[in-house]
């Protein structure tokens, strides 16, 4: 075996052991999640009233973690390849599929934080009869 072949077979593992070393778990999926909710309310629909907006916010910033506690990680599945993880969430009638890879999240399908902080919003603010 020639060096170019050994030098390539080293970087190629060296690769791989940093993927996995960087592998995300629940956790940081947790964190993304967080993170788009965030965004979300950031740019949230003006065609919302002010108070529902409002009311939104103030419950995300102030329950977030319990948020995604109680609506999202019950309902998500994590596929562990080693190299890379793949999630996906089924909550409120919503489906958001990520790519974890490298402690970061490539949405694959579904990403629509918008529609999951209003429909989060909604179900929380809508009193139950």
């Amino acid at each position: 075996m020639n060096n170019t072949v050994l030098a390539i077979l080293v970087v190629l593992l060296g690769i791989c052991v940093a993927l996995a070393w960087t592998n995300p778990g629940t956790q940081d999926y947790g964190e993304y999640l967080e993170s788009l909710i965030s965004q979300a309310l950031a740019r949230m629909d003006e065609t919302e009233s002010a108070r529902l907006q409002q009311d939104v916010r103030d419950m995300l910033k102030s329950n977030g973690k319990f948020v995604i506690t109680s609506f999202i990680r019950p309902n998500t599945t994590l596929r562990n390849y080693g190299l890379f993880s793949i999630f996906e969430s089924r909550a409120v009638g919503l489906r958001l599929v990520a790519l974890g890879l490298g402690r970061q999240f490539i949405p694959l399908q579904g990403d629509n934080s918008d529609e999951l902080t209003r429909k989060l919003g909604q179900m929380i603010l809508t009193p139950t009869r």
